[in-house]
């Protein structure tokens, strides 16, 4: 009976692919951290894109009341204004797409200075219309 020789790997070979090193958390831009949070709670984007075009609607058809009220020294309602209606324009036409793809979902979202808007809002819905308490966590490391 002849026993056939190992046969040795090519140098550089490994047996096992190695995982994609991950950033840290402080190199993550704002399309990194949608991105991850839509992969951690996909059950959660449904909802939260729901909100986000409530509030737009909301600001929308409240705008005087708003405005009115405005104390926010870092930007002027009518910019604050402005980033909702471009954040509703982005969710009404790709919301389909940004439930199933959290690269969509990162992707549109993070792409303009709307982010700012959608930022706030996440942390908002967070702390009060989920009862994910992991994903209140996950977005409070993410976003505060």
């Amino acid at each position: 009976m002849k026993i056939k020789p190992i046969i040795k790997p090519k140098a550089g070979f490994t047996a096992r692919p190695k995982p994609k090193d991950m950033k840290a958390l402080a190199q993550f831009d704002n399309r990194d951290k949608l991105r991850l949070l839509h992969d951690l709670f996909p059950e959660e984007i449904t909802a939260l894109l729901d909100h986000l075009l409530a509030v737009c609607s909301d600001f929308k058809e409240n705008r005087e009341v708003y405005a009115k009220e405005w104390n926010n020294d870092f930007m002027p309602f009518d910019y604050w204004m402005n980033l909702s209606e471009e954040a509703e324009a982005i969710l009404k036409k790709y919301r389909t797409d940004m439930v199933r793809s959290s690269r969509v979902f990162s992707d549109q979202l993070s792409f303009t200075y709307a982010v700012i808007f959608v930022n706030d809002r996440i942390v908002k819905y967070a702390e009060s219309h989920s009862d994910n308490e992991k994903f209140t966590q996950a977005v409070a490391l993410l976003f505060e």
